[in-house]
């Protein structure tokens, strides 16, 4: 099994920006992209800036993600994302 997880983290002052990890294997690794995306969205938006809309990869063996591509560009992509963000 193989899966797309996208997530967006929305907290008091502002909503985060839609990120897309792609290509997760195995339900225990979708709970652990769930896990470690949250945390990178929560960091970003306490430290005032926000995550980018971008589609990423999760590493099994780092339990991390890492960007692939950029989707701030992409009109596919832009009518997901809040117009009052950056």
């Amino acid at each position: 099994m193989r899966v797309d997880v996208n997530i967006s983290v929305h907290g008091e002052k502002a909503a985060g920006c839609r990120v897309e990890v792609k290509n997760v294997s195995g339900a225990k690794n979708v709970e652990r992209t769930v896990e470690y995306e949250f945390r990178r969205h929560v960091a970003l938006l306490e430290s005032g800036s926000f995550p980018k809309p971008e589609t990423r990869r999760f590493d099994a063996s780092t339990g991390t993600t890492q960007s692939l591509r950029d989707k701030s560009e992409d009109p596919d992509y832009r009518f997901f994302q809040d117009p009052d963000l950056p």
